[in-house]
């Protein structure tokens, strides 16, 4: 197994709102404004080696709760050249707002 240097990890991530709380589905500061989530995702290539998957998870995670609407979230993370195609490890996480704000302290 390869501990060092870039590795391709393919990112699956939802946000969750209710439509009650969005004012305005029009407005992008009033809904789901993915492109915080798809610039977190790009920003953890800029990360050293990870052995640990669940780490990059909650980066994404704390992104997607950044988002004021957010109630839940479902992050998921596979490597799919660790094992050269025999088995793929993969890591999913759902959290609801009030889980995440209690890991948060």
């Amino acid at each position: 197994m390869k501990k060092h240097g870039p590795q391709a990890v393919v990112v699956h991530a939802e946000a969750y709102a209710p439509m009650d709380a969005i004012a305005n589905p029009h407005d992008i500061k009033d809904v789901v404004d993915y492109e915080v989530i798809f610039l977190a995702i790009r920003k953890l290539e800029e990360n050293s080696h990870c052995e640990c998957l669940e780490s990059s998870v909650l980066e994404v995670m704390d992104a997607i709760f950044s988002i004021a609407v957010v109630n839940s979230a479902f992050v998921s993370m596979h490597k799919p050249h660790v094992y050269k195609g025999q088995a793929t490890p993969a890591i999913s996480l759902a959290m609801t707002r009030e889980q995440w704000e209690k890991m948060q302290g």
